[in-house]
Order: structure tokens, then C-alpha cells, then sequence
């Protein structure tokens, strides 16, 4: 199977596997009703689940399958305005990202703060 092809596979069986974790079947109804065998479905949940857990460890549960993505949100990155410090209490203060001065003041205030309540 050539490279191409197989991540087609792949694709099909990630919705597949989706399908299958929507339903209420156990896997030979579901197999029947997909019109495959029980040893496919049991080795492509086997290998997805193998390649989620080597590229993304802790992110993911044992049983679940990454869903295929329909849908693409525009995104824009810029760089950061400033910096928000928040406390135990829940009161942020925001700087300057670039005014070190600044935020190191925040931090040492609100340390100086928090202190004192305790």
C-alpha cells in the first residue's frame, strides 16, 4: 500500500472508529453492519491507537480515538501586548510585556500583598 493510500485508510478508519464509539453496537454488529471483519477493526483500533499515544502522550484516554476534523477556524497569532499577573485572591494586574521593570513591581507588590493577608 503506497503512502497515499494508506493515509486514506487511515481517514476512513478514524471516522469509521468514530462512528463505532457513537453507536451503541458491540464491534461484530458494528462489523457487520460496516460490512468488515472483526480482525480489521480490532488491528486499525490497535494502530491509531498506537500513533496517538507515541505523538501525544497524557492528552488522550486509552479508549478514545481523535475525532477527524471537519471544520477549520481562521487564526491569527500577534504578539503579546502585555503581560497579566493574577494572584490567589483573583486580582490580575496587567503591563507592559516589554516593561520588565514594570512587571517585576507587579510581582513584588502583589507577593508583598498576598503576605500580608495570610
Amino acid at each position: 500500500m503506497s503512502r497515499k493510500q494508506n493515509v486514506s485508510a487511515e481517514v476512513v478508519w478514524r471516522e469509521r472508529l468514530t462512528r463505532f464509539d457513537k453507536s451503541n453496537l458491540t464491534v461484530r454488529q458494528f462489523c457487520r453492519q460496516e460490512g468488515i471483519s472483526d480482525a480489521a477493526f480490532y488491528r486499525w483500533r490497535k494502530r491509531l491507537r498506537s500513533k496517538v499515544q507515541r505523538t501525544k502522550p497524557g492528552e488522550r484516554s486509552g479508549d478514545q480515538l481523535p475525532a477527524a476534523v471537519e471544520t477549520f477556524l481562521p487564526v491569527s497569532v500577534s504578539p503579546a501586548v502585555f503581560a497579566e499577573v493574577e494572584f490567589p485572591n483573583g486580582v490580575r494586574v496587567r503591563v507592559p510585556a516589554a516593561n520588565a521593570e514594570a512587571l517585576r513591581v507587579a510581582i513584588m507588590t502583589g507577593n508583598k500583598l498576598c503576605r500580608e493577608v495570610q
